[in-house]
């Protein structure tokens, strides 16, 4: 490791908990102010139907700003609070794409409302059976990623009740055939590790990227459009079905062209859970020229 970057992890480390890296821009750093925000941008429309899932095992939620992902957001978080467990591993994307598959972090992740306790007994255990070097040689990812910040954030805001996360970045498996062997050493020591505990699973994950600002030549045509969110329900079956091995088939499919940024996360906690998850909506954010799509599920 060259030395300012060893440098660059001593200082973090050396923090009392990770800085919340997204307090000033994507929402209020003032206590008050976000939970006002926070409160606005989860509330459902009046009328919408109430959340049917039984307490959820696992659950699928953006990683997009808040502002553009609030129904997302909203309908994943309303049915997480139905959640009796008392830690929740978080699966974010890696978007700095480290080499090692899944990088934890023993610090805490600050927030404005306070800290979210990382459960740090977990983490030694699961560097004791697989390594240190393994599980936090890229430990610095978390300084500046915030998929998993984001979730950090509302679990703060909705849970009024103690808790633990396990705050877990994944790297890309889109390039890979079948990721079971890549995934199957920290999945298993993780599932063994968590044996007997209340659970539950988030992935922190969007979906397709197309526009010019993600490479392509030009904004994508409506007719466009409506095939991606086609090609986007599709994937998302197998997430219903609990098919971790048939979604990472199909959010492979035509990759280049749809940029699926949450496939990591969402095979993860699939595989994790053992369960699906039932979609509660689904979303295409565009300015006209670029297009995020994302998704709400839980089971």
């Amino acid at each position: 490791m060259d030395l300012p970057r060893q440098r660059a992890l001593s200082t973090y480390r050396a923090a009392p908990f990770r800085p919340p890296a997204c307090a000033g821009a994507v929402y209020p750093d003032a206590p008050g102010a976000l939970r006002r925000a926070l409160d606005g941008w989860l509330a459902l429309p009046a009328g919408a139907p109430a959340a049917s899932t039984p307490p959820p095992g696992v659950v699928v939620a953006p990683h997009i700003d808040y502002a553009r992902g609030a129904a997302g957001y909203a309908h994943a978080y309303r049915a997480l609070e139905a959640s009796r467990a008392d830690l929740f591993v978080i699966f974010g994307t890696a978007h700095a794409t480290p080499p090692r598959p899944f990088t934890l972090t023993r610090l805490d992740y600050g927030t404005p409302l306070g800290p979210v306790r990382t459960d740090r007994a977990l983490v030694d255990a699961l560097c004791t059976t697989l390594g240190e070097d393994a599980l936090l040689g890229d430990e610095l990812v978390h300084r500046d990623e915030h998929s998993v910040e984001l979730q950090a954030v509302i679990l703060a805001h909705r849970l009024r009740r103690p808790f633990t996360v396990l705050p877990v970045l994944c790297s890309a498996i889109g390039h890979l055939a079948d990721p079971r062997a890549a995934t199957a050493p920290f999945l298993g020591a993780l599932g063994r590790a968590v044996a007997g505990r209340r659970v539950c699973w988030v992935a922190a994950a969007d979906l397709a990227h197309v526009g010019p600002l993600y490479g392509d030549a030009r904004p994508p045509a409506p007719a466009e459009l409506a095939a991606l969110a086609a090609a986007d329900r599709r994937t998302l079956r197998y997430v219903e079905a609990g098919d971790a091995a048939g979604f990472h088939r199909d959010a492979v499919r035509d990759g280049a062209r749809r940029r699926l940024c949450g496939i990591a996360p969402i095979y993860a906690a699939l595989r994790a859970a053992g369960a699906g998850a039932r979609l509660l909506h689904y979303q295409q954010w565009t300015d006209g020229v670029d297009s995020v799509s994302f998704a709400a599920a839980a089971g």
